[in-house]
């Protein structure tokens, strides 16, 4: 074993996978063709709102904060981040961002469960239905036009979507159903991407970690940070594996990984303890 050099520092890379966990339950309008959504992100600004509450904006749940969960579903369109408005009047607080867009959505940090199949759905009705407002159970979206010049809401009627989408995560029972619904949809982008998991309800994984095709992962298992495991690993049971690479055909058993490197083939644990390391 040797201490990692900065090399590492250029092998785990943020954000290494593209989420498209969050895109799986897209579905076109029309059976005749897919629906193109370019048009949401070339028109359309993203006010996120740091929600008051028990629960802030910066928690993070399964790697992310909660607001980067709505960042990450509303992504490809400029985005704007302000606090919620102490009198609740959501017109003024984002008036000013209405000039050079057509569309302005507002989001809230404690509806860390919104996909993006669900905000496409929500933009098509708005677009399709010609809407100067749409009033969602947690959320908005305007006109642009029609947001520079109201004085008031004119829309009461609230449009249901995905109702776990929009769940409130604001006390810890909440958070609880929110860490398990979003690590349910990162297991099962990884399942449909070819790694095998044992136990999935004792096993842990960050949205950012990186798993190839070919992986076996047995139960009671947490892999947080920006790991990456390669093709064909095996993560026996009992390991703890934190911004680490593991590379192909590795083997490791009952250990604790943290800022360290596996290389192909090599075999760890049990009860390997591995800091800033490199086997």
């Amino acid at each position: 074993m040797e201490i990692l050099e900065k090399e590492m520092e250029t092998e785990v890379i943020e954000n290494q996978i593209s989420f498209d966990f969050l895109n799986q339950e897209i579905k076109p309008v029309t059976l005749e063709k897919e629906e193109n959504y370019d048009w949401v992100a070339q028109e359309t600004l993203i006010v996120l709102v740091k929600a008051k509450g028990a629960i802030p904006a910066n928690f993070d749940v399964c790697g992310k904060k909660m607001i980067d969960w709505v960042a990450l579903a509303t992504s490809g369109c400029q985005q704007k981040v302000i606090e919620e408005p102490e009198d609740d009047d959501i017109l003024s607080a984002v008036r000013e961002f209405a000039e050079e867009y057509r569309f302005v959505a507002v989001f809230y940090s404690d509806t860390p469960l919104l996909k993006k199949s669900t905000f496409l759905e929500i933009m098509d009705y708005f677009s399709k239905n010609r809407m100067n407002v749409l009033k969602l159970s947690r959320g908005f979206v305007f006109k642009a036009e029609y947001l520079k010049n109201a004085k008031m809401m004119l829309s009461s009627t609230v449009e249901e979507f995905d109702k776990e989408d929009f769940a409130l995560i604001n006390n810890s029972q909440m958070v609880s159903y929110a860490f398990k619904v979003l690590n349910g949809r990162i297991l099962n982008y990884h399942k449909e991407n070819g790694v095998v998991l044992f136990g999935e309800n004792t096993i842990f994984i960050d949205a950012d970690v990186e798993i190839e095709a070919g992986s076996v992962i047995y139960p009671n298992n947490i892999i947080k940070g920006e790991s990456y495991i390669g093709k064909n690993v095996i993560l026996e049971s009992g390991n703890y594996i934190f911004d680490t690479i593991v590379c192909d055909e590795a083997f490791v058993c009952q250990s604790y990984l943290e800022k360290s490197k596996v290389e192909k083939g090599k075999v760890v644990g049990p009860f390997d303890r591995l800091i800033n390391q490199k086997v």
